[in-house]
């Protein structure tokens, strides 16, 4: 798939070790994995150590990890420990799949965490 991509980051410190994280959500308010959509601020682009200074993806074209498969053109959101998975009724989704994957593959979605949905039902 050929993409063209504008990509809208942000640096934050690390609350944790966050080396083995690349492409999960990531809380900013703590600096530490996401556990849901809602406290999801972006993708983690980088890999930093406690304390060192990181990259998140807020909008734009992103590589993901998923928790489970993903479809494509599912709507996507967080789960524990950061993953990414398809997002369901009473969830907020921030992005879309851009291509089908499985669980713990990397895949790439659109996204666009400055204005999660809240999911009630189907969208």
């Amino acid at each position: 798939m050929t993409v063209e991509n504008v990509l809208l980051t942000c640096k934050f410190q690390a609350g944790e070790d966050l080396n083995t994280h690349q492409y999960q959500a990531i809380a900013l308010n703590d600096g530490k994995v996401a556990n849901s959509g809602d406290e999801a601020v972006g993708i983690l682009l980088t890999k930093p150590k406690s304390a060192e200074h990181g990259t998140v993806g807020i909008s734009g074209l992103l590589k993901y990890r998923a928790g489970a498969a993903v479809a494509v053109d599912a709507k996507l959101t967080a789960t524990t420990s950061g993953y990414i998975i398809t997002c369901g009724s009473g969830y907020y989704f921030f992005g879309r799949a851009l291509e089908a994957v499985t669980s713990g593959s990397v895949g790439l979605g659109q996204f666009d965490f400055s204005a999660p949905c809240y999911r009630v039902s189907s969208c």
